[in-house]
Formats: C-alpha cells, sequence, structure tokens
C-alpha cells in the first residue's frame, strides 16, 4: 500500500471512526488507523487495506511512539482526524475530579500533543488538514455535560487558534461538531436526555456516522482549500 498523502485516524475503532475510515478508502486516502482497543473491528472491517497502530491517548509514550512510527513509515501525511473521545456525564455537584482530568485527557490534551508530532510532517510538506470531531455537548449547556462539553467546547477552541497559528503553514484546522450519532456511545445516553436532543433537531431522523463521514471528508480534499478554523455543525438544525 503507498503511503502517500496518508490520512492518520484516531479512534479508528469507533462507529464514526470506521465510517471515516470506509470514506477516506473511497477516496483513495492511505489510512493510518489508531486505537487504544477494538483493532479487530478495523482489520474484520478492511483487512489489510489499512494499517493499524496502537495509541493510548492517556499515556505520552504511547502518543509519541505511535506518531513517530506513522512519521516513519508514511512518505506524507495529507491529514489528520482526531476521533478518539469518551464520554461521562453527571451534574457538576457529583462529578469527581479524577474522572473530569480523564476525559480532558483523552478529549484534548491527549490530541493535542498526538496533533503537536503529527503536524511536524505536514510542516515539512507545507499543505495538510486537520479535523477534529467535537461535539454540540460543546456549544450547548445542558445540565450534567460539564466534564464531555468542557473538553470537546475546548477542543474546539483549540481548533480555531491552531487554524490560525498553522495557516501561514499551509495547514488547515477545522472541527465538526455532530449531535448524537447513531453509535455505541450515543447508546450509553441516558434515554430522556437523548430523547430532549432529538426533540431540539429541526429535521426528522437520525444522524449516522457516515453523515460525519462525508463532512470530515469534504474538509480533507483540495475542495475546501479555502475553509479554516470552521466548527461545521452536523446536527439536523438544532437552535442555539
Amino acid at each position: 500500500m503507498s503511503s502517500e498523502n496518508t490520512v492518520v485516524v484516531t479512534g479508528a475503532s469507533g462507529d464514526i471512526g470506521l465510517a471515516i475510515i470506509e470514506r477516506l478508502i473511497a477516496d483513495g486516502f492511505p489510512v493510518a488507523a489508531c486505537c487504544r482497543s477494538n483493532s479487530d473491528r478495523i482489520t474484520n472491517a478492511f483487512g489489510t487495506a489499512v494499517e493499524v497502530h496502537e495509541l493510548d491517548l492517556r499515556d505520552e509514550a504511547s502518543i509519541r511512539e505511535c506518531a513517530s512510527g506513522i512519521i516513519k513509515a508514511a512518505t506524507s501525511i495529507a491529514g489528520l482526524v482526531n476521533c478518539a473521545g469518551i464520554a461521562t456525564g453527571g451534574l457538576f455537584a457529583m462529578t469527581r475530579m479524577a474522572d473530569m482530568r480523564d476525559v480532558f485527557e483523552v478529549n484534548l490534551f491527549g490530541p493535542l500533543l498526538f496533533t503537536q508530532y503529527v503536524t511536524k510532517k505536514m510542516m515539512r510538506r507545507k499543505s495538510g488538514s486537520i479535523v477534529n470531531i467535537t461535539s454540540t455537548a460543546g456549544l450547548l449547556a445542558d445540565a450534567g455535560t460539564l466534564a464531555y462539553g468542557g473538553s470537546k467546547s475546548a477542543l474546539g477552541h483549540a481548533s480555531r487558534v491552531l487554524a490560525t497559528e498553522l495557516g501561514p503553514l499551509g495547514i488547515r484546522v477545522n472541527a465538526v461538531a455532530p449531535s448524537a450519532v447513531v453509535s455505541g456511545m450515543a447508546d450509553q445516553m441516558d434515554e430522556t436526555a437523548r430523547a430532549r436532543l432529538s426533540d431540539r433537531e429541526a429535521l426528522a431522523g437520525e444522524t449516522l456516522p457516515s453523515d460525519v463521514a462525508e463532512v470530515v471528508s469534504y474538509l480533507l480534499s483540495d475542495s475546501a482549500a479555502a475553509i479554516s478554523g470552521q466548527v461545521i455543525r452536523v446536527d439536523r438544525a438544532m437552535p442555539f
């Protein structure tokens, strides 16, 4: 498999990650898929068409080793999709700081460190596109979403700042903020909270992982060459 114009995807074994990989393969990109667990989901779906790398975003050594392996193997890196994330819910008064730190470690600090390493390869080429998967939870102020929403809000802000800093180097940075997507993560949500989100959406139906993958595909493409620093919602017209 050619390593030219590789796209790196974290959280690759999740439902959204798998949909993104499927779309990227259809777009002709070689994919470096990074995950902490359930790598068999990737190999069962794509076989040897995808390179699988172990990545634990809680562990700086794992982040460094994963990025180093990809950088050495790839002739060039065209894109990075930070899709990995964990969710936890609970009212502020009942939230343990250890749990909040863990969410921020996986959803914010780990991805930012990984991005630091990967963008060094993009900087040499002076081109590339980074897409961070955030969430409408980072735009709303719903009770019980302090940890998860806060981490995703911070990642959205980081996306805009990185777009400003990396733009002169030819690197675009955007974020995609879905509402509840049909996925294993959404299945863990409280049913009442999930129904309340659905009731806010103007468009009927459900948001699928493939809906997110389509937007990611566009942002990685040359068609989005003038788009950077944006947080694009995929939420079926949810009013704010």
